[in-house]
């Protein structure tokens, strides 16, 4: 996953304020979920009642929905959309781009008014982008130790 020439590292501190923020934003605005999605539309975060939810899919298709309707945009003129509605009868979906290729997702029960949603999302926005960024921002560890020197072969002391 590349954002501005980087690619997304993910860091244990990284992933606890990132997640601390999708928390506050399920615990604020009353909805059911909150996923990040990536780019390439893998499943980087998820918080709220996900354990009835096939978050792997709904990243992946939420994601494709998203890219397809950048297409539509261009068909009015627009560059791309930022923001997307979609209402069923019990749930509705709510997406915003972060930064210019990830994807927040909020899944929220009908009760809760689109607009409570979108002000909660846009309050919750700069947290969100600031912890993603410092991860894009981060630079890789490497978490495997030098192997070391072979001992020399028995033949090759005499």
């Amino acid at each position: 996953m590349q954002r501005q020439g980087g690619h997304l590292v993910l860091t244990e501190e990284g992933l606890r304020t990132l997640n601390a923020s999708l928390g506050d934003l399920v615990a604020e605005s009353g909805a059911r979920a909150v996923l990040l999605v990536g780019g390439a539309g893998q499943l980087i975060s998820a918080q709220g009642e996900t354990q009835h939810l096939d978050t792997m899919s709904l990243a992946a298709l939420s994601s494709g929905s998203f890219g397809s309707n950048k297409a539509i945009a261009g068909l009015v003129g627009e560059s791309g959309f930022r923001r997307m509605f979609q209402q069923g009868r019990q749930s509705s979906l709510y997406m915003a781009l972060v930064g210019a290729a990830d994807l927040l997702a909020v899944v929220f029960p009908n009760e809760i008014t689109m607009g409570k949603i979108k002000f909660q999302v846009e309050q919750a926005m700069p947290a969100i982008e600031e912890a993603l960024g410092a991860m894009y921002k981060a630079s890789p560890t490497n978490p495997f130790r030098s192997a070391p020197q072979a001992a020399p072969k028995i033949q090759d002391l005499f």
